[in-house]
């Protein structure tokens, strides 16, 4: 279908329903079912790049074909394997090319700043002529949901991912577990030591600082905390605060010993550091390997114990849960369907 023959009210009523939705994931998976279908292209995708410390790897969000929805690939696949996406992030420019099967691939990045965020692939059988400012104006839609998302997912003291982020982000990071698990071994090698990792971080002793100092000196305890963790963790790691003084942390994929020595480096850099008035500030943190048939309760669970275990024990300590367990400090939980059974 060109634009010519999209009426008013079919852009209207499609902008009403796109901005009807309330999360990333739905609001991206309908607005490629709408530019599919309005629109006559063959398919439209929305992905991002993630830097990560081995290179940067590309998540696709959501994809759409004429006439059919499709599912989001959870496994992030390295750049190499999406050229158009590679050259577009490497000039930060829209990228076209002729495709296998006639027509035209076109790869228009979503820029934040001179930083590319996203894109948005649309293959069409004829190019994008017929339908360009259609598509360009779905894709400002999108890009000014993505400005106020990243402020209304942002804790207002520190700036970290807010508590009600969390949720889509501990799913992706199982789904992408669990892919990784059954990628094709044939065609790309997966190291099993290779997980997703989840801390818990608390402050310890902080309603003493509340307490001692003021709530002004607790707040100023709070936002260099969070900046000590962003010097710490990569750029690829999900940082959260969970509310007061207590934060989150989703490890990209790396091994169990330099995922330890990357919470026992925040803990020994907490320690280290001078804060104003307040002086010493010391931490404890639980963590846990994130596996592929986790659901998110039992993964927040099992860190929260080792963390309670750290906090009874003398705090100012990282404790990983299957060590605890393999000690005989804690007992594991067994599991049925995919529930806990206490």
């Amino acid at each position: 279908m060109s634009e010519n023959h999209v009426t008013l009210e079919s852009v209207l009523q499609s902008v009403v329903r796109i901005t009807e939705q309330r999360s990333r994931e739905n609001l991206e998976q309908c607005l490629v079912s709408t530019l599919a279908e309005l629109s006559g292209i063959r398919a439209a995708t929305i992905a991002r790049p993630l830097r990560r410390s081995n290179g940067t790897v590309i998540e696709i969000l959501a994809r759409a074909e004429l006439g059919t929805g499709k599912d989001a690939d959870p496994l992030c696949r390295p750049l190499d394997d999406h050229p158009l996406m590679a050259r577009s992030l490497t000039t930060a420019s829209e990228i076209r090319e002729p495709s296998v099967e006639g027509g035209e691939h076109c790869c228009l990045p979503v820029l934040d700043g001179d930083e590319v965020v996203a894109f948005l692939v649309v293959e069409s059988s004829d190019g994008m002529a017929g339908s360009e400012t259609l598509i360009r104006g779905f894709l400002a839609v999108y890009r000014n949901f993505l400005a106020v998302l990243k402020d209304s997912e942002r804790d207002t003291l520190t700036g970290l991912k807010n508590r009600k982020t969390f949720d889509d982000n501990i799913s992706r990071a199982i789904a992408q577990t669990r892919a990784a698990r059954t990628w094709d071994d044939d065609r790309r090698h997966h190291d099993d030591d290779d997980h997703h990792w989840l801390g818990i971080v608390d402050i310890d002793h902080f309603k003493r600082i509340n307490d001692t100092y003021g709530h002004a000196f607790g707040d100023e305890v709070l936002l260099l905390f969070a900046a000590l963790m962003r010097k710490v963790f990569r750029t690829e790691d999900l940082l959260f605060r969970f509310g007061g003084e207590e934060f989150v942390v989703v490890l990209a994929p790396t091994e169990a010993e330099r995922a330890r020595q990357a919470f026992e480096r925040l803990r020994e850099t907490v320690e280290s550091f001078h804060f104003p008035q307040v002086g010493q500030v010391t931490a404890s943190v639980g963590f846990v390997r994130i596996d592929p048939d986790d659901i998110p309760a039992t993964v927040v669970g099992q860190a929260d114990e080792a963390l309670y275990w750290a906090k009874r024990h003398g705090r100012n300590r990282v404790c990983w849960y299957d060590d605890l367990v393999a000690a005989g400090e804690l007992k594991p939980h067994a599991t049925e369907g995919g529930v806990e059974l206490f």
